[in-house]
């Protein structure tokens, strides 16, 4: 009696272990490409820098130059242009309802950039001024809508947004890179890691802080993945003036091994983000200035 007992307990055990480390595997899995991109947004622009709503169902992307917003559908339709300012598309975030961006824009006055901070209601195109016309913008909008626990956490990330040429004098831990702008700067989503670039130097990975910069190779625009242990990079080659070829990687931050997710494709892809869930990838395909889809599994 108790042999069979211990028998059918020790079957238990051992299908519970192993159905916890298939559980780990999949968590953990390298994300890859399923299927081709296909093409998402077409306007009579240029369209970049893609941005998700939080819960997907959206994505705003601005024109050449970050100028002007425009949002649209998730599957692409409804394409709508919400501002056409200046500026408008840098760095600019999804407010928490999912019904309207914030936005810092530009106008020239006496030669003289004024910066404002605008939320527009991606509905109606209604603006509301947040900081007016200035000199100085102290804080980015990005940072305007990160939880209370993540801001302290957030000053180096702040420091790289604001003032990416002397963010390597203002951050202790970025010494090595001294006299290098630092770029395209992604908080993780828990808030721990910064990923950015260095002219010349590649693209790196550190702590909240700047510490501990790690080199995770050559790429650009960084865009991580939900579990905040993986990201997106493209890597790109130019003439001098124009990308002539680039290609989507997906990078494992832990082992640095780098998995390519537009394999086989006449694409150009560049700014890219990756949608609330993980499973797909919006990114500017500089050969035509569209916004294309890549589905991950």
């Amino acid at each position: 009696m108790f042999k069979q007992l211990f028998k059918i307990m020790k079957r238990k055990i051992y299908f519970s272990a192993a159905l916890a480390l298939l559980c780990c595997v999949s968590v953990t899995a390298q994300p890859r490409a399923a299927g081709e991109p296909q093409l998402l947004l077409k306007a009579a622009t240029g369209l970049m820098s893609p941005v998700w709503s939080p819960d997907g169902s959206q994505i705003a992307v601005t024109g050449d130059n970050y100028a002007g917003i425009w949002v649209a559908n998730a599957d692409g339709s409804n394409l709508n242009c919400i501002t056409t300012e200046n500026g408008a598309g840098y760095k600019m975030i999804w407010n928490a309802d999912g019904k309207s961006v914030t936005a810092r824009t530009y106008q020239v006055e006496n030669q003289r950039r004024m910066y404002s901070v605008k939320q527009i209601n991606v509905a109606t195109k209604a603006e509301t001024t947040i900081v007016g016309a200035t000199r100085n913008i102290s804080g980015t909008p990005t940072l305007k809508n990160v939880k209370a626990a993540k801001l302290a956490a957030a000053t180096a990330y702040e420091t790289m947004v604001n003032d990416p040429v002397n963010a390597t004098s203002k951050i202790s831990g970025l010494a090595e890179f001294a006299g290098k702008m630092i770029l395209n700067p992604a908080l993780s989503p828990d808030g721990k890691k910064i990923a950015f670039q260095v002219p010349g130097n590649g693209a790196f990975v550190s702590d909240m802080n700047g510490d501990n910069a790690k080199s995770i190779g050559r790429g650009a625009y960084p865009s991580w993945m939900p579990d905040s242990r993986y990201l997106i990079v493209a890597r790109g080659t130019d003439n001098g003036a124009n990308y002539t070829a680039s290609d989507l990687y997906c990078i494992d931050t832990v082992s640095g091994e780098a998995t390519l997710l537009t394999e086989n494709t006449d694409l150009i892809p560049m700014t890219h983000a990756v949608s609330p869930d993980g499973t797909k990838v919006a990114f500017e395909n500089c050969a035509d200035g569209c916004i294309y889809l890549l589905n991950l599994k």
